[in-house]
């Protein structure tokens, strides 16, 4: 029998039982690919990581995350999580400020932030900038999918990816993103064949403070209570329908989780130069919750 050494922590918060849950690896050599998609659903969390030697010894390691339904290139929480997992446990060095995860999109790098002895949060810059997909369905459609009234879903709607593309939906206000329920058969219908099935509601509270959902069934996670990933993927949105300056650095508030009872919060920035986004960071708090082993 093997055992491997788990660690479980709450993402874009800091207070336990809120945010995103992560169930983090720190050593996961030896396993088999079954195996890790085995413990992502025994954890049941929206994501697993494992945590592996890298392949180029400049980076700190290499990261592989997985789903109850299967393996992603990059997420957000599970990056953040884990960063945080490793500079808590002293498997990064002390004085470790600015580390990269390999991942399935590249290169993830990640800035940590102390206060004193204590990881208080960390930091991702996305591997890639965010990319718009194809057009969206009808905004009628949409409010269908998500049990809407016709016209609570604005015309906006698109779809963006930083490595992982989501359907962003915007909703005219948080009455109406607090009604958001995926009719199943619907979404399976109106997103088949799409580029995503990943479905993010999104609604403004004023210019920079956002409250955000994630559902994503088709990867074994009905809601998600904080999601990386889209909020990166989110920046190009943002860039595109907020009238802001061509240059410069925009920092937004996304609020998430407050629908289940797990509030999150999420920092997003991105930078401008000649009208095009540069850069994206997302970044959160995280708190330790549970350490264990597994017998394998």
């Amino acid at each position: 029998m093997s055992t491997y050494r788990y660690l479980t922590c709450d993402v874009f918060t800091d207070r336990a039982f809120c945010g995103n849950p992560l169930a983090v690896l720190p050593d996961a050599r030896g396993l088999t690919d079954a195996q890790m998609q085995s413990i992502a659903r025994e954890f049941n969390f929206s994501e697993t990581t494992f945590v592996l030697p890298p392949d180029d010894p400049r980076h700190a390691a290499r990261v592989r995350i997985f789903t109850p339904g299967g393996e992603l290139p990059f997420a957000g929480h599970p990056t953040i999580g884990t960063a945080f997992v490793l500079a808590t446990i002293g498997a990064l060095p002390a004085d470790a400020r600015e580390i990269a995860f390999e991942e399935g999109v590249g290169p993830v790098a990640v800035a940590i932030f102390r206060d004193g002895d204590r990881v208080t949060r960390c930091r991702l810059t996305a591997a890639q900038l965010p990319e718009q997909g194809p057009p969206a369905p009808a905004a009628s459609a949409l409010a269908q999918m998500l049990s809407l009234a016709e016209g609570e879903v604005l015309e906006a709607a698109a779809c963006w990816s930083c490595g992982v593309p989501f359907l962003v939906v915007p909703v005219t206000d948080v009455g109406a993103l607090a009604r958001c329920a995926l009719e199943l058969p619907r979404w399976r219908e109106l997103l088949a064949g799409y580029a995503t099935q990943c479905v993010y509601p999104v609604t403004r509270v004023d210019a920079l403070h956002w409250r955000v959902r994630m559902f994503a069934p088709g990867l074994g996670v009905a809601e998600d209570p904080a999601t990386g990933s889209a909020a990166a993927a989110l920046a190009g949105w943002l860039a595109q329908q907020l009238p802001r300056p061509r240059d410069g650095t925009l920092a937004v508030r996304l609020e998430q989780g407050i629908e289940m009872g797990r509030p999150a919060e999420l920092l997003v920035e991105f930078d401008r130069r000649a009208g095009r986004i540069t850069e994206v960071r997302v970044g959160g708090a995280a708190v330790m919750v549970a350490e264990g082993t597994l017998l394998l």
